[in-house]
């Protein structure tokens, strides 16, 4: 089942940095539910291509988890979470500072019904601040934190072509809940751990793209970033990725490419001179690249202990051999039938292996079948419905 069998994971936050962190953990063995408002849903559920009534997005990053379809904002609906609560690990929320007092969620609340219970709960910019009140999307965090104007060319600021800032928010968010369960272990009480995608992001960053603005004095010169040498090598017929840092590695791309000579030349000899004349380096190694096959090239590159990489179209990941041997894409199966591709669980608990992730659940799919293991009676279940405080399958 997984190291974390036996943990209950309330979800009730929404579209990606809450939704993947709490599908982590169910992945690795917890008991996931997930509450969404009645009759339509989250708004992650019509993003991307739409099938089983719900988008892949969706899917992919509510995984291993029971829908409980409630409106959290009914004052009916509040019996149900707190008796939920009662024997919760933890509760995910990213919703903006205000909204968890407005629902009877904040952490001074729940605690009265389970001091054990782990509050999670990520916010765009913090709990407090000028921005902490805006609403936030994942480019937002990008703006702000400096990952733009990271990927920028000729002056012109970028974004990441991924929900880069929503992503390490969860991963960030899984690790954060995992330690909030270790300490409890110890002292057999909860708390409440705040995230905000601005913090997360800036540490993601800082190592190599703010490398620049870490020292203090003036007794340091600045460098270009490392990332400076991480361009697409065009070949004869394509592109591979090659990157080459340390002494030994550079000496293997000249002697791969024949130009061995280089290595006399003083504005290359160490890896200090190439990463301040980065740009003439590149210009004479990228005109020398093309005269090879991507094939021809990432061989050569290997013989040379040199680190390269054919660059895979999206669609050609899934032929790529090393994730064919690694079984790195799945397929979740619904009712016997492979339906969904995604992403194998990355950690491997060799000693407690995971279940297969479970495929994303339908709108209330689980409601009925939840509030019976809670206590609620057949009568009490039909009257939620009827009042449409919660979808589900009436009780007959």
């Amino acid at each position: 089942m997984g190291p974390l069998e036996g943990i209950k994971i309330v979800d009730i936050s929404t579209i990606v940095s809450g939704p993947l962190a709490a599908s982590m953990l169910g992945d690795q063995g917890a008991e996931v539910i997930k509450i969404e408002p009645p009759y339509r849903g989250e708004n992650a559920r019509v993003m991307g291509p739409i099938k089983e009534g719900s988008g892949a997005l969706f899917a992919v990053v509510n995984r291993s988890k029971r829908s409980l379809a409630m409106d959290l904002k009914q004052e009916e609906s509040k019996k149900i979470i707190y008796k939920l609560i009662e024997s919760a690990d933890v509760i995910i929320d990213n919703f903006r500072p205000g909204a968890l007092e407005r629902l009877g969620l904040d952490y001074e609340t729940i605690n009265k019904y389970n001091p054990r219970i782990i509050q999670m709960s990520i916010t765009g910019y913090g709990e407090t601040g000028p921005y902490s009140k805006r609403r936030v999307y994942d480019p937002l965090i990008q703006a702000t934190a400096g990952v733009c104007d990271a990927q920028s060319i000729d002056g012109q600021p970028k974004y990441m072509k991924t929900l880069m800032c929503d992503k390490i928010t969860s991963l960030t968010a899984a690790q954060a809940m995992t330690a909030a369960l270790y300490k409890r272990e110890k002292t057999n009480q909860g708390q409440r751990v705040t995230l905000s995608m601005l913090d997360t992001a800036l540490y993601f960053m800082w190592s190599d793209s703010m490398y620049n603005y870490s020292w203090h004095g003036d007794d340091w010169a600045p460098m270009p970033n490392i990332a400076d040498f991480y361009e697409p090598v065009k070949t004869k017929d394509g592109h591979i990725a090659l990157v080459a840092i340390n002494d030994s590695e550079f000496a293997g791309v000249l002697k791969a490419i024949g130009k061995e000579d280089l290595l006399e030349d003083e504005r290359f000899s160490t890896t200090e001179n190439r990463l301040m004349n980065v740009m003439e380096m590149q210009e004479i190694l990228l005109n020398a690249y093309s005269e090879f096959t991507s094939d021809e090239l990432v061989k050569r590159m290997e013989e040379n202990d040199v680190p390269a990489a054919k660059i895979n179209k999206r669609e050609e990941i899934f032929s790529d051999p090393q994730v064919i041997n690694n079984n790195s894409v799945i397929n979740t199966k619904k009712d016997g039938e492979d339906l969904l591709k995604g992403p194998k669980p990355p950690a491997n608990f060799l000693d407690n292996q995971c279940e297969e992730p479970k495929f994303m659940p339908a709108l209330g799919q689980h409601s009925s079948e939840i509030l019976k293991e809670y206590g609620f009676s057949d009568d009490e279940i039909n009257n939620l419905i009827d009042n449409q405080i919660v979808q589900g399958e009436k009780i007959d």
